[in-house]
């Protein structure tokens, strides 16, 4: 099996991973409304959320620029598991189980960027 690259694979990580933010974020806040019908959470609330992860989304882009990759990777690895909990908590508002899966999805593509950002970490050599 070949050893992975920390670095190429943490910064294709945070890419993605911003890119991922900037889709989603985008698109809950111009659907807030339908996505309101299907959670019990006001309309106004998805969509500063929405706006929050499409602002997110650039601060993982300012920090792959700015930060050391590991600092990169470890604040977004942070950001992403408690994103994970915040979005699993807010299944519990779906009216239906169609929309609880969706909502589990979205969380667990979350962690799996979360994991995928400790496994770059990982492979980062040591600090010397």
């Amino acid at each position: 099996m070949r050893e992975i690259d920390g670095e190429r694979f943490g910064r294709w990580s945070l890419r993605l991973d911003a890119l991922y933010c900037a889709v989603l974020g985008t698109a809950v806040a111009l659907f807030a409304g339908r996505i309101a019908d299907g959670l019990a959470l006001p309309p106004p609330l998805i969509a500063v959320a929405g706006a929050a992860v499409v602002v997110w989304a650039g601060g993982i882009v300012w920090m792959l620029a700015r930060l050391s990759l590991r600092a990169a990777l470890r604040s977004v690895m942070i950001v992403n598991v408690l994103a994970t909990v915040a979005v699993g908590f807010a299944s519990a508002t779906a009216a239906t189980l169609l929309i609880v899966a969706a909502v589990v999805t979205v969380a667990i593509d979350i962690a799996l960027f979360a994991m995928s950002q400790a496994i770059a970490l990982r492979a980062l050599p040591a600090r010397g």
